[in-house]
């Protein structure tokens, strides 16, 4: 990196000093404590604090040098703006009398705590609940303040910040997320340097590198242009732990820089069957009616779709959405099945073209939550066979209740008709990366006086850290003797030995949409 210009970094106040005196006639008391001497040292000094603001003015001129405000500034000149902090959400649960309405806008949190000086953390209910007969209501909560420190564990809040006749306890049955801190200087520096030296062409690589990084939670993109044929675009997202993105996050960057075709049924459309089926017009959180699935002695329940089809825009893999709660999430039997069948075929549809993987899941109630969330079945559709969601209620759960809230049909590539970023006609497909999983086994001599389970936690760490740093680089493959390094590097190990990476002694090839992470390290 260019430094300050020498005339600047020279320009002290004894410098100045020295040359001012020096223009001076020789026959003059020039010495220290005469009147000449004197009369210029103050004028030395603030000259020297000149030339001292100039060097900053300079740094703040150039991205390199510069930070905050100034930074903001430079990277505006070029359409590159900060990512803004982002707030946690989740859901609470309220304990009252029933029929107790808690309006949006009701304030709880998390207990402060005086010995480790932490604050309490404010969440403010995004919409109206009424409690229910069974004496709880669950409704959506978000951080008053983005960041991360929204994202607070299970349990975590329990307080109401103002009282609310009728209700005797909220808490969270899970951890909240999706906080982010705002964007600091050396990731907005990084997304400046990539916008100026690799500039826009019309919807370029680096027209999509740029869009994805703009989305906030994004740590790094890979770009194959014509994967999946003429027009497409495929684009492979990290989020900022340098860890495949999660669904959320891969339809927020989907979503801004491409939408997808998406349909929706409402459940209270669809036709019910079996046993223990039923239209349930009293859940809140729902939008039109729900169906309420129960377990019955005499059989199965199930809820059918007919002719999704019909709702699909093009051939592709699709995705079902359906939003379903239970009841309580204690149950570790199989409760629910998810599934869309190829009528024409008499057979499940495939995940993918030509795949051998059943578009069909099951879960169990400690899978899904007591408020309505997305259970996700990707599926392959040729763009003629005739094809139905199919749900069944099993049996092998007997005590929770499951509803239904509706099905969305969304594809998992993008119209091509320019709604987003991306030019018309291209046909994007956001996803995360696929993770390729490390596992590492060694043999350690670890140095008298070290505590061996500390210098394998630092092993594990030190590892991790170098799989981190080769997320989508141009050579990403993982090296058996970068392994072996990390272990060495370790303070406390004298030596290892019997190492194998994914049971073997070789490089571990990754693919440009593959990310390497941490699998199972045993140590001994």
């Amino acid at each position: 990196m260019a430094a300050i210009p020498d005339y600047l970094t020279e320009q002290t106040d004894e410098a100045i000093l020295q040359r001012m005196l020096g223009t001076l006639p020789s026959d003059l008391d020039k010495a220290e404590g005469s009147f000449i001497f004197d009369a210029l040292s103050p004028a030395s000094i603030e000259l020297s604090l000149a030339a001292v603001w100039a060097q900053e003015v300079l740094s703040r001129s150039f991205a390199a040098t510069t930070f905050g405000d100034y930074l903001d500034l430079r990277c505006e000149e070029h359409g590159v703006s900060r990512r803004a902090a982002v707030k946690a959400t989740g859901t609470v649960t309220f304990t009252g009398t029933a029929a107790t309405v808690i309006p949006a806008g009701t304030y709880v949190a998390t207990q402060a705590d005086a010995v480790a000086g932490a604050s309490s953390i404010e969440f403010v209910t995004t919409e109206e609940v009424t409690i229910s007969g069974a004496g709880t209501g669950n409704v959506l909560v978000e951080a008053v303040d983005g960041g991360l420190i929204g994202n607070v564990a299970a349990g975590a809040i329990s307080l109401m910040m103002a009282p609310v006749p009728g209700i005797s306890a909220v808490t969270n049955a899970a951890a909240l997320s999706g906080g982010l801190d705002e964007e600091d200087d050396a990731s907005l520096l990084a997304r400046y340097y990539l916008r100026v030296r690799y500039p826009s062409a019309g919807g370029n690589r680096a027209d999509y590198v740029n869009w994805a990084l703009e989305v906030p939670g994004v740590g790094g993109v890979s770009v194959v242009p014509v994967r999946d044929g003429a027009g497409t675009v495929s684009v492979a997202i990290i989020d900022g732990d340098k860890l495949p993105a999660d669904q959320a996050l891969v339809d927020d960057v989907q979503d801004y820089i491409a939408p997808p075709w998406a349909a929706t049924r409402e459940a209270e459309d669809m036709t019910t069957g079996g046993f223990g089926a039923s239209t349930d017009a009293t859940q809140t959180d729902d939008t039109g009616d729900s169906l309420k699935l129960e377990y019955n002695v005499g059989g199965a329940g199930t809820v059918t779709d007919a002719d999704v089809q019909m709702l699909l825009s093009q051939a592709g893999i699709w995705q079902a959405r359906a939003r379903v709660k239970v009841d309580s999430i204690a149950g570790s039997d199989d409760l629910l099945q998810i599934g869309v069948y190829d009528v024409t075929a008499s057979a499940w549809c495939k995940t993918r073209p030509a795949g051998v993987v059943d578009a069909v899941v099951t879960v169990q109630a400690n899978d899904l939550l007591t408020t309505f969330a997305e259970v996700l079945v990707d599926f392959y559709w040729d763009g003629t066979n005739e094809l139905e969601l199919r749900v069944s209620r099993l049996t092998s759960d007997t005590t929770t209740v499951v509803w239904l809230d509706k099905v969305t049909y969304r594809s998992s590539f993008s119209t091509d008709t320019g709604e987003g970023l991306a030019p018309i006609g291209a046909r994007v497909t956001i996803e995360p990366a696929e993770a390729v999983e490390i596992d590492v086994t060694a043999t350690l001599t670890i140095a008298a006086g070290y505590d061996a389970d500390t210098v394998k936690a630092q092993i594990e760490a030190a590892i991790a850290a170098y799989l981190a740093g080769l997320t989508f680089t141009a050579d990403n493959d993982v090296r058996y003797v970068r392994i072996g390094n990390a272990i060495l590097d370790v303070e406390g190990v004298t030596d290892y030995a019997d190492l194998t990476v994914n049971t073997g002694t070789a490089n571990i090839a990754i693919g440009v949409q593959q990310v390497a992470v941490l699998g199972t390290v045993t140590l001994t």
